[in-house]
């Protein structure tokens, strides 16, 4: 009977060892995923979603910004268009 009693205790300690084990091994995989995750949105030098986002911003501001320029133009010459066609 003493000899089934240490086998079932150490069938328990190794069912314990292996619950422990995969739950570090779940923790580590999770914080392997956080930090893929932390490194994808810091900038390093150009590979990085958060590195897309600042060059697609500052392509959309220059862009913006040409528009604007434009329609000043425009306006600028409308009124000497309608100051051409009053003065004749």
């Amino acid at each position: 009977m003493d000899l089934l009693i240490l086998v079932g205790g150490g069938a328990a300690a190794l069912l314990a060892i292996g619950a422990l084990a995969r739950g570090i091994w779940r923790i580590n995989r999770r914080i392997v995923t956080i930090v893929d995750a932390v490194q994808e949105l810091s900038p390093n030098g150009g590979r990085s979603i958060k590195d897309t986002v600042t060059r697609t911003e500052r392509k959309v501001n220059e862009t913006a910004s040409k528009v604007d320029d434009t329609a000043r133009e425009l306006c600028e010459l409308k009124e000497r268009f309608d100051e051409h066609l009053g003065g004749a």
